[in-house]
């Protein structure tokens, strides 16, 4: 902490001193998950610079991207730049010039006023097409956020041992960077180097004695597959926070067999509103009676409402669009007016932001996300959300994950469904075998225009650059 502090003073220092850094200009780290790029985001804050975290070996078409819609005047390089391929003519500085600014050692005070709105990092969405959207998250939103991740919503002791995994370009990352900073606690990296060798990333992982687990559930899921990721192997970790993506029964229902006395959080939110906005703790009670977890309730300052036809609803159960509403919504896309005023708007005098996710509102107030408005498709006249088949088919005892996409004809109407299947280990001679049974298994399931007609049997899934699952590359390749 020592030299976090002296080293992020030394560098706001510098860049006080730098004439080719306008005042307020975002810096671009590009790295993997080195202390000098924590170090290097609090000094970039302390000098009133918002930090743009970008990940070692980025696409070039997304970095370029990121450049243009950003126009940084400087980027920290703790990896390697690739500087010569892009068109970029700001100044650049690498790793080991950036340690002898930390070695200077300069004392640094903090006088200049800065305001709530001014951003406080800026993070670019990962969409699946066209150029990344640049969200920046102002000083206000991220005040909010970490309060309440150090709030009774959680209760998590100080100066716990987070696991490091989530790259700092996914807002996620937040959740444990953050927070242990915040709470004088440990962050044990695993860089993205380990996270790929799966052998390796088991020799290390209990080596770490992490207490705090925050991670999307198909990390989780990745971890599960080891017989190692138990309480015995790893008795120091007592705390799993989720976000980024659906949290399933079976998911948490593993969990709690091999961490019986773990506490998990289920937690909801887009990059547009800083990391997340409900939370909820999962007990036993609810993975024994639902067939699908809720996200939780709202966090101090902010509301979730459900929106049909552009009104309000107010009646328990019916499902809508999920409306953002309070401090932690971004004030819109950076340089993009078009985008921005398509999603965010003003509701009764707060900014609020149009998430397009489907969900809807028990009569004990709880939260439920159903999937993307975007994934709702028409199909012989029935409306079916993609992930409610999903879950449906999950539900089967021969099925360990699955993805529902919908085939289009030339006119782009839906004629049927094809489910890619991880398959749980199973002694069926053949993939028609496995077929009938996952079929058997669910015809009082699930309705019967919502069976797939097609099963695809796979070993993974394609993931986004966050580690989701990339459901729209599944659906092009159905549709090639």
């Amino acid at each position: 902490y020592r030299d976090l502090l002296e080293d992020s003073n030394s560098l706001a220092a510098w860049l006080d001193q730098q004439k080719h850094v306008p005042a307020g200009s975002p810096i671009l780290f590009y790295g993997d998950h080195q202390f000098e790029m924590v170090a290097g985001f609090i000094g970039g804050i302390k000098s009133g610079h918002a930090y743009i975290p970008v990940e070692t070996n980025t696409a070039l078409p997304r970095l370029q991207s990121i450049i243009n819609t950003a126009q940084p005047r400087l980027v920290v390089a703790i990896d390697d730049f690739p500087v010569e391929k892009l068109d970029y003519d700001g100044a650049v500085i690498n790793r080991f010039e950036l340690n002898k600014v930390f070695d200077q050692h300069q004392p640094y005070e903090m006088d200049h006023e800065v305001l709530g709105d001014q951003p406080f990092y800026i993070l670019f969405t990962s969409g699946t097409t066209g150029s990344p959207k640049g969200v920046p998250i102002s000083h206000t939103n991220i005040s909010s956020f970490a309060s309440w991740m150090l709030g009774p919503s959680f209760n998590i002791p100080a100066e716990q041992t987070f696991l490091g995994q989530t790259p700092f370009s996914f807002d996620v990352s937040h959740m444990y960077w953050l927070t242990a900073v915040l709470s004088g606690g440990t962050i044990k990296a695993l860089p993205l180097t380990v996270v790929q060798n799966f052998g390796q990333m088991f020799q290390v992982l209990p080596s770490l004695k992490v207490n705090v687990f925050v991670g999307t559930p198909s990390f989780g899921e990745m971890l599960l597959l080891s017989r190692d990721f138990n309480a015995d192997k790893m008795p120091d970790l007592k705390y799993f926070v989720f976000c980024g993506e659906e949290l399933t029964v079976g998911t948490v229902r593993q969990l709690f067999k091999r961490f019986p006395d773990a506490h998990i959080f289920n937690t909801y939110g887009p990059t547009e509103a800083a990391v997340a906005v409900t939370s909820c703790e999962i007990t036993k009670e609810m993975v024994a009676k639902d067939s699908r977890l809720p996200i939780g309730v709202d966090k101090p300052g902010v509301t979730t409402s459900i929106w049909k036809d552009n009104k309000q609803v107010t009646e328990p159960g019916v499902h809508g669009e999920i409306i953002i509403a309070g401090d932690s919504v971004a004030n819109g896309y950076l340089n993009n007016p078009k985008k921005t005023a398509q999603n965010f708007f003003m509701l009764d005098g707060v900014k609020a932001y149009r998430t397009g996710d489907a969900g809807f509102i028990t009569a004990d107030g709880m939260r439920h996300i159903i999937g993307r408005m975007d994934f709702q498709i028409k199909l012989h006249g029935f409306r079916v959300e993609l992930d409610e088949v999903r879950a449906s088919l999950e539900r089967s005892q021969y099925i360990k994950q699955a993805v529902a996409v919908p085939k289009y004809n030339r006119n782009h109407q839906a004629t049927h469904l094809i489910a890619y299947v991880i398959a749980q280990p199973n002694d069926f001679e053949s993939k028609q075998e496995l077929t009938k049974a996952i079929r058997d298994s669910l015809k009082e399931q699930i309705m019967d225009y919502m069976m797939p007609t097609q099963f695809i049997y796979v070993d993974s899934f394609p993931k986004s650059a966050n580690g989701k699952i990339a459901v729209k590359q599944l659906i092009a390749e159905a549709n090639k």
